[in-house]
């Protein structure tokens, strides 16, 4: 532990890096300030050349990173999700923080919980159903001339920030449930809102996604998650067999 915040429970997530270079610079970056958890989604030649040769000394970052077939795999584990966002072209749905405040939020976090910083691909970002997913947004605030970071850039601030970060804040002690828990149950809860008529068969994405925002600011527990998904299997029982309507008459079209 450096500076109050617990770095070893602190890890980054790569989705989809467009290039092999960019990877092995956020390597770099994290070990100048002493991250040494990499994810990857998708595929990243972690042994070329031009990767080793950006990661510099931090090629045992790379050779310690671990690549995950999808988003959701590779946050299933983590109990706070926070993702980067330029936000430039989004409407905001929730408060995006700097990255220096976030860490401050970070801080009472890490000495008990699993953190992920999330960065989407270079040329478009984290997509809205993937930023739904993380309970904190951060931006990198930047010239209005040219606010364009690249990867490494915005690894390092996030880093630094975390790196330099004073004291530590208010222990949060319970343990929270991981993301793969609170993916299933708003699963769960997707499909029993559409069987019920709530949500529309062909498009639950957009409310789903407000669902997943607003319960996201929750510090949910394992026994929370229980609670709501007992919730939805009453729903689902009331709507199958508790209830002498034909489900398919309440389903929107």
């Amino acid at each position: 532990m450096e500076n109050g915040v617990a770095l070893e429970n602190v890890s980054v997530l790569l989705v989809n890096p467009l290039q092999p270079g960019n990877v092995g610079a956020v390597a770099r970056a994290m070990k100048n300030m002493g991250l040494r958890k990499l994810k990857l989604v998708g595929d990243s030649d972690l042994s070329s050349l031009e990767c080793r040769k950006m990661a510099m000394h931090a090629s045992d970052i790379l050779d310690q990173a671990r690549t995950f077939e999808s988003f959701e795999a590779a946050v299933a584990t983590a109990q706070l999700l926070v993702g980067t966002t330029s936000v430039r072209g989004r409407r905001r749905r929730t408060r995006v923080h700097t990255a220096r405040a976030m860490a401050e939020i970070i801080k009472e976090y890490t000495a008990s919980q699993k953190v992920c910083l999330v960065f989407g691909p270079e040329r478009k970002g984290l997509s809205e159903d993937q930023l739904a997913r993380c309970q904190y947004l951060v931006t990198i605030p930047a010239s209005s001339e040219f606010p364009t970071l690249n990867l490494a850039q915005s690894v390092m601030i996030m880093a630094y920030e975390l790196y330099t970060v004073e004291g530590r804040g208010e222990e949060v002690s319970i343990d929270l449930a991981s993301q793969g828990e609170k993916d299933a149950m708003f699963q769960h809860m997707q499909d029993t809102l559409t069987e019920i008529g709530f949500l529309s068969q062909g498009t639950p994405g957009h409310i789903m996604r407000a669902i997943r925002r607003f319960l996201g600011k929750s510090d949910l527990t394992s026994k929370d998650v229980q609670i709501i998904r007992g919730i939805m299997s009453q729903m689902n029982w009331y709507g199958r067999s508790g209830s002498s309507m034909d489900p398919d008459e309440i389903k929107k079209p």
